[in-house]
């Protein structure tokens, strides 16, 4: 079974506790060698009984508690080291009466390296433990030594002095730096979550992931891919700095199938310019950039590939265990933003357009009328008209080809209304069988006839539904303004009740309510 990715926490726990397993062995080892050598000088059974018992722990410090931590059992393996110490510690208080305050103060480094990592409970009984342990290896001291003083045995217990009190400094200054590192590990985390949180463009959220992921690893830039949902095409989605995204062809990605590769097989790759064995394009590509090292990271929010990270270095780059953990956390919250981008501005598309026709619905043609109006007072000279349009006897195509129908009906209207515009003009459905359309830039009142005549002819042309055709005629009334003193209400409510007057009049007609005091030249 694939192993889960490591998170910033678990790397660092591991990292530490593998030093810490090393720091202990070449303790045991350099205390072995000095109990050796007063043992060879004063050829004592006990100190050979000593090197025996810390070569035996060395040997199970690296052996047993490894293969714990190699399959994350963190707590497990500094359990393991905390009892096996103080299992050696008492021996030694026993066997030599004289070194039992050194043991006694020995048992505070397992302590001091299984703090950090167990639990409240696993350490309150370690810490129960370890206290028993002590006042017993203490109480070695009063046990009479048969081994009579000198000066071998003095210069030892001080060397056993410095070694023990310099391991238990130094563990604790590796877990000072540690809650250091989880420190800045979680302020790179809640910073990228801040940052997200008040990031609603997509340009600027796609920067500021690749800025988070840049700073994280420690790589001079990043470029971030996003994949379309659509065609599964990677296209660039933000970068650090900004001039990378300068450098990114979009067409040039097809040519890289090693991101394709990324993103399907949720991998983490690294290339480097010098390794013959890497991918030729990849390789291509970073000599092309002028960098050495590259490290692809895909990401994945839901189980589903939203794009993939680039983060690349002109110089040559490690990247521990612990910073690629946290890039890797980084990138699933990256991951998860575009996905909730792209689920915002899917939700905000379909509020703001029906879903039948792709149109502006009713809240969204009110406001870009608004915006239109506003405008004017900027535009001396232009203005704006509204034509809204309503179909004659819509009812009957419903009563008597139903509604399935009528729905393709009223698209192919959108369809054809569409095409009446120019690209700055918007048209929208208001609900039913009724549109409006809203054209700007206006220098003539003949304009907006000519469009609502064209509309018109086009939608008296039969349409196709399903192999039938179908005529029908449309109503339009125009509404057409050069000042702003007047509300997008009341400008789409002067152009209905002209709609209406063309009802009233025959159908199939084009009526204009009051005209702008505008010149009858061609639309601009």
């Amino acid at each position: 079974m694939k192993q889960a990715p490591l998170t910033p926490d678990e790397a660092t726990q591991r990292d530490q506790v593998r030093l810490s397993l090393d720091l202990i062995t070449a303790a045991a080892v350099v205390s072995g060698v000095l109990v050796a050598s007063q043992a060879v000088a004063n050829r004592e059974w006990r100190s050979w009984a000593i090197v025996i018992m810390l070569g035996v722990f060395a040997a199970l410090v690296q052996a047993w508690p490894r293969r714990m931590l190699a399959s994350g059992r963190v707590e497990s393996s500094v359990t393991t080291v905390a009892l096996a110490s103080a299992a050696l510690m008492f021996g030694v208080a026993i066997i030599s009466p004289a070194a039992a305050i050194i043991a006694a103060t020995g048992l505070l480094i397992p302590i001091v390296a299984a703090v950090p990592y167990l639990e409240v409970k696993s350490l309150r009984r370690l810490l129960i433990l370890a206290w028993v342990a002590s006042i017993a290896t203490a109480a070695a001291s009063l046990l009479p030594d048969p081994a009579p003083p000198s000066a071998d045995a003095g210069l030892s217990r001080l060397w056993g002095s410095v070694l023990v009190s310099g391991l238990v400094l130094f563990l604790l200054y590796r877990s000072s730096e540690r809650l250091r590192a989880s420190s800045r590990e979680f302020s790179r985390l809640f910073g990228l979550s801040s940052d997200l949180a008040e990031a609603t463009d997509p340009g600027v959220l796609g920067d500021l992931i690749a800025r988070h992921l840049s700073e994280a690893t420690g790589m001079d830039d990043c470029v971030i891919y996003a994949r379309a949902a659509d065609t599964s095409r990677l296209s660039p989605f933000g970068s650090h700095p900004a001039q990378r995204a300068l450098e990114t062809d979009a067409e040039a990605l097809m040519q890289r199938p090693m991101l394709q590769r990324v993103i399907d097989e949720r991998l983490r790759m690294t290339v480097d310019v010098v390794n013959e064995q890497a991918d030729p394009a990849e390789r291509a590509h970073l000599t092309a950039l002028g960098r050495t090292v590259m490290l692809l990271l895909p990401l994945v929010a839901h189980s589903d590939p939203v794009g993939v990270a680039e983060l690349t270095s002109a110089a040559y780059r490690t990247i521990d265990d612990r910073r690629l953990a946290l890039a890797r956390t980084l990138a699933f919250e990256a991951a998860m933003a575009i996905e909730n981008g792209r689920l915002y501005h899917d939700l905000r598309e379909r509020s703001l357009h029906d879903p039948l026709t792709g149109l502006a619905n009713r809240n969204l043609f009110f406001d870009r009328v608004g915006h239109a109006i506003a405008r004017l007072g900027r535009q001396p000279g232009n203005s704006i008209a509204v034509l809204y349009v309503d179909l004659d006897n819509f009812k009957n195509v419903n009563d008597t080809l139903g509604h399935a129908r009528g729905d393709r009906l009223l698209a192919q209207v959108a369809e054809r209304l569409r095409t009446v515009v120019r690209a700055a003009d918007s048209v929208g459905r208001l609900g039913g069988d009724e549109f409006a359309v809203l054209l700007e830039d206006l220098t003539s009142t003949a304009g907006a006839l000519v469009v609502a005549e064209r509309a018109l002819s086009l939608l008296m042309t039969p349409f196709d539904l399903a192999g039938e055709s179908v005529n029908v005629s449309a109503s339009i009334g125009i509404a057409q303004r050069s000042d702003a003193n007047i509300s997008a209400d009341e400008l789409i409510q002067e152009a209905d009740e002209a709609m209406y007057e063309a009802k009233h009049t025959g159908k199939g007609r084009v009526v204009r309510s009051a005209p702008v005091s505008l010149g009858s030249g061609p639309v601009a």
